[in-house]
């Protein structure tokens, strides 16, 4: 399943979109314009710290108030 955030200037390149699979989660960071990846990385889901792990990705990427919102859709995922 797919999922866009459009955040705008609150996160590196405007969009954060998180991809999520059966064994792993990809969260990507995408420009505005073009749509085009500017940084991602992948998440495997039996992780031993995997909610850590995303959240500070996602504060890396964008303040923290989204960093919960694109976490909390997350974790209804899993």
């Amino acid at each position: 399943m797919t999922k866009s955030f459009k955040i705008g200037e609150s996160a590196i390149g405007g969009i954060i979109e998180v991809q999520t699979y059966k064994d792993n989660i990809i969260i990507s960071a995408l420009d505005w314009n073009t749509k085009k990846t500017v940084e991602w990385h992948s998440f495997y889901s039996d992780a031993f710290d995997l909610i850590t792990d995303m959240e500070d990705y996602l504060n890396a990427l964008t303040t923290s108030y989204y960093a919960d919102k694109v976490l909390t859709w997350i974790k209804s995922k899993l």
